[in-house]
């Protein structure tokens, strides 16, 4: 059954909400905007108000920071004033010269919430949404926030999403690879219009790429192409854990938000995910976090009465752990986590 999770969307500076507590969203409902300063302009102060520079800073009558609108007053003397010649931010005044310091407004952006659920609260830090569904965590990811529904890229949690998976029919979805993506299936990814990539492993060489391309293509002003991507296993290539590629593959079709910088999955109106405890016990389903088992599963079939060197050669305490392909392993158990039911 669906549980009542929160998603929090940090807010940058100079950000201001769009909605209350108890307001009900959507995926694409604007929550908050903010409008950045643009190229930074002077106006003439102390000459219209048959002033001296000095004096004149008595006459200012907006604050350094505040919006201000077009043909709003901005000084004032007497019967004199001097006003806005455009929609601007005002960043102070300069008693040297007279003049005011302004900078232009530049393009409203938009921040959408990215799930469907009712606002908990509001504050100029953060905005908090209740929602119905199941989080997944991850251990990494990258790119922008985005929403969509989710769409099976490959057939078995142990298989690299290929380019040729992503096609047409993929556009605004969220694509579950298994253990790998290539640098080639994330540029197709992004130039169809993939909303985000969920896979079980990735260099994290491929994460700084994505995001200095979508830094580069907001600095040029595209409007379109966000994209996410999270790394739910390791880095590396590295197979999601079967029971979980099995719960991503029965949510396919649900609307999901992916937040990279967030490190997790938002799945609406799912049940909850298989969860991961540690230390396992015998007789558990287990998954190696790290190598050389990092993302292979089994059974730990016993514990072993004497510490254990394994590759490392530092002595540990250690797990017989029955991998799916039959072999039977020592593991360090600060190694493994045992793989619940949601």
């Amino acid at each position: 059954m669906a549980e009542a999770i929160i998603r929090r969307v940090s807010l940058p500076s100079r950000a201001t909400p769009a909605v209350r507590p108890g307001s009900e969203v959507g995926p694409e409902t604007v929550i908050a905007r903010r409008r950045l300063p643009g190229p930074s302009f002077s106006v003439p102060v102390a000459g219209p108000l048959h002033r001296r520079a000095a004096e004149a800073a008595t006459a200012i009558l907006a604050r350094p920071g505040a919006a201000v609108l077009v043909d709003q007053p901005i000084a004032r003397a007497g019967r004199h004033e001097v006003r806005s010649p455009q929609d601007a931010i005002f960043i102070g005044y300069s008693s040297v010269d007279g003049t005011a310091l302004l900078a232009s407004a530049g393009p409203a952006e938009q921040i959408l919430g990215h799930v469907q659920g009712v606002v908990e609260s509001v504050s100029p830090q953060a905005i908090a949404i209740r929602v119905v569904g199941a989080r997944l965590a991850a251990v990494g990811g990258g790119g922008a926030p985005v929403h969509g529904t989710l769409l099976m890229g490959v057939a078995t949690p142990a298989d690299e999403l290929r380019p040729n998976a992503i096609d047409a029919g993929a556009e605004g979805r969220i694509v579950v690879g298994g253990a790998w993506a290539s640098a080639e299936t994330l540029t197709r990814a992004r130039a169809i219009g993939v909303a985000g990539i969920v896979v079980g492993g990735l260099h994290a060489r491929s994460l700084a790429d994505v995001a200095a391309g979508l830094s580069r293509r907001r600095a040029l002003g595209a409007k379109q192409g966000d994209f996410g991507i999270l790394v739910v296993e390791g880095f590396g290539r590295v197979g999601l854990e079967p029971a979980l590629f099995a719960w991503l593959a029965a949510q396919e079709g649900r609307q999901a938000c992916l937040s990279g910088a967030e490190h997790d999955l938002i799945v609406q109106g799912a049940p909850p995910a298989p969860r991961r405890r540690r230390p396992p016990a015998i007789g558990e389903r287990v998954v190696g976090v790290r190598r050389p088992t990092l993302g292979m599963t089994g059974v730990l079939t016993s514990v072993l009465s004497n510490l254990h060197a394994p590759s490392s050669g530092i002595l540990a305490a250690s797990g017989m752990v029955r991998l799916d392909d039959g072999r039977l392993v020592p593991v360090p158990l600060a190694n493994l986590e045992a793989v619940l039911p949601g």
